[in-house]
């Protein structure tokens, strides 16, 4: 019996996993605790095979507004989960963010950047690039907010669109690879916010000034296809074929 412990398990990514997990090897004894208090306090005489740590902020430009916030979920109290499994030698795979490719523009990437640099050895850090869902995400996400049409603008920006079941199967790929390091999980793909848009059949004005925000994101998928991962869910495919 492995045993995975999945923290944030109740939140968009984690709480699919989790589903997706039980359902998908009966042999996987799974253990949750949710975010932000319980994961500071984190304690445990057991040893898991793996922890698969997801609780964090992830909200771009809320992390402008507040550094500190961001700070002390994302960094300080991530710290206990790092300790226990350096300490106890458990294979570790926690929540990046394409955002580390340019770490220093806002304080969001910041603190995923300090996380890879933080990590124990035997860790990877999973750089996530825009999740979506077509139900279940959260509601500052771009794909959400179209649907319930409460995004106030769009931007020109070009973003890699993953969507949430090849988030799980990449999880799922890692977890028994020898991989460790930082790596990309996207789609491999650059698609304009503004397609995203037309495509759902909104009309926005358009934002030209989005500080702390890159222009384009594009993952790097070579790593994990080598693994024998792919992603499996196109977004421009689901929009048409809602059409």
């Amino acid at each position: 019996m492995t045993q995975i412990l999945i923290t944030g398990y109740k939140g968009f990514i984690g709480g699919y996993l989790w589903n997706y997990i039980q359902n998908y090897d009966s042999r996987i004894e799974l253990d949750g605790i949710d975010f932000p208090d319980d994961i500071g306090d984190f304690k445990t005489d057991k040893i898991y095979d793996v922890v698969i740590h997801l609780a964090a902020f992830a909200a771009l430009r809320d992390s402008i507004e507040n550094p500190d916030k961001f700070w002390e979920n994302n960094v300080v109290k991530s710290q206990p989960i790092f300790d226990y499994c350096r300490n106890n030698n458990v294979r570790l795979l926690y929540a990046s963010s394409a955002g580390a490719h340019g770490w220093w523009q806002n304080p969001y990437a910041i603190t995923k950047k300090v996380n890879e640099i933080q990590a124990p050895p035997n860790s990877v850090g999973m750089r996530f690039f825009n999740v979506w869902a077509e139900e279940g995400s959260r509601k500052d996400m771009l794909y959400r907010m179209l649907q319930e049409n409460t995004a106030g603008y769009i931007t020109r920006h070009k973003r890699d669109y993953i969507h949430v079941h090849d988030i799980a199967t990449a999880i799922l790929t890692l977890i028994p690879s020898d991989f460790t390091g930082s790596l990309d999980i996207g789609a491999g793909k650059s698609i304009p916010v503004m397609d995203i848009a037309k495509s759902m059949g909104r009309q926005l004005p358009i934002k030209e000034n989005t500080p702390g925000e890159p222009d384009s994101l594009c993952a790097d998928i070579k790593e994990l296809t080598d693994l024998g991962w792919h992603p499996t869910i196109d977004i421009m495919d689901v929009l048409h074929g809602q059409k």
